[in-house]
């Protein structure tokens, strides 16, 4: 009995074993990555300069400026644009132009247009390239006879070494690193594999910018005008411009000498208006002073008149009763 008893818990023992070899030993199948090796051919063609970084968040600044790239150095040197035609500048959030995971072995690793991200051996990065701003000048807003002038002294060595930044483009760099799952090491995240290898997350990611410019030589811009037509043109349109000033200036002078004789004649006729009028009040105030004393005199012989028609009346009837006193005495 001691013996079956002792058969039975090694029999448990086997099956436990068995069971729990069967989970350790269990796989989970991941769907392998294909890592990207180069860069699409649109975004290559583009002009990374790294001395330019520095207007990454100022890519407006950045178009129209003139730049100096001798070797490795590139130095801004000046800027044309015209006040009254700033560069257009557009922005977006959605313009992804590269989405891949890659490793050392990618053909632009620590490259700048990939903001000089470094894959490290046993690491795997995801990259996400965005274009979010553009900003540029159209034909009719570059400043041709401000650069013709400029250009006049500018000796033919460094012609060739100045260029133009028609154009210019911001991109996000946004990257995040996958670490190699080892033998003891936790895994968690996101899980995938590559080339029979396994990765996952890690808290390892950033986002930069990187800024690629469209550059037109000073000889090629330079080419595209005539500047002696054009500083000629524009020296024929300044003299007439003053010469149109100037006579516009002897026209304001003389509508100016001709306002100033006709207030000189208004305030004369004034004056004279003023001494006739007055002339006028004097007269009237004698005129009205006859009035009153020709008024006065016909009122008094008025009175008088009216005095002497009662004394006549009176005279006569006196007359005319002595008369009839007298004929009546005769009688």
């Amino acid at each position: 009995m001691n013996l079956l008893s002792r058969l039975c818990a090694l029999i448990a023992i086997l099956l436990f074993s068995g069971a729990l070899s069967a989970q350790t030993s269990r796989k989970i199948k991941l769907s392998p990555v294909s890592l990207g090796f180069d860069l699409p051919d649109s975004y290559k063609q583009r002009t990374f300069i790294k001395g330019l970084a520095g207007f990454v968040h100022k890519i407006d600044q950045l178009a129209g400026t003139m730049v100096l790239i001798d070797g490795n150095k590139t130095t801004v040197l000046t800027r044309f644009v015209r006040q009254d035609k700033p560069p257009v500048v557009t922005t977006s959030t959605s313009d992804v132009i590269y989405n891949a995971k890659i490793d050392s072995h990618f053909k632009f690793n620590g490259a700048y247009s990939i903001a000089s991200t470094k894959v490290d051996r046993d690491k795997v990065y995801e990259i996400i390239l965005t274009d979010v701003g553009y900003a540029f000048l159209p034909e009719d807003y570059i400043p041709y006879l401000e650069i013709c002038r400029a250009a006049t002294n500018v000796a033919p060595e460094t012609r060739k070494k100045t260029y133009y930044v028609r154009s210019v483009k911001l991109t996000t760099v946004y990257t995040r690193a996958y670490q190699k799952v080892t033998g003891g090491s936790e895994v968690g995240g996101i899980v995938f594999s590559v080339d029979g290898e396994v990765y996952h997350t890690s808290d390892q990611f950033k986002l930069d910018y990187v800024v690629s410019v469209d550059l037109v030589s000073l000889e090629k811009l330079l080419s595209l005008q005539n500047c002696n037509d054009l500083i000629n043109n524009e020296e024929i349109a300044r003299r007439e411009k003053a010469e149109k000033a100037r006579l516009e200036a002897q026209k304001a002078e003389e509508e100016k000498r001709a306002r100033e004789q006709a207030l000189a004649d208004a305030k004369a006729q004034v004056e004279d208006l003023k001494k006739t009028l007055h002339d006028n009040l004097e007269r009237t105030g004698e005129m009205q002073r006859q009035l009153r004393e020709a008024q006065d005199k016909e009122h008094a012989a008025l009175i008088q008149l009216n005095a002497a028609i009662r004394q006549a009346s009176e005279l006569s009837a006196q007359a005319e009763l002595a008369r009839q006193n007298a004929e009546s005495r005769e009688d």
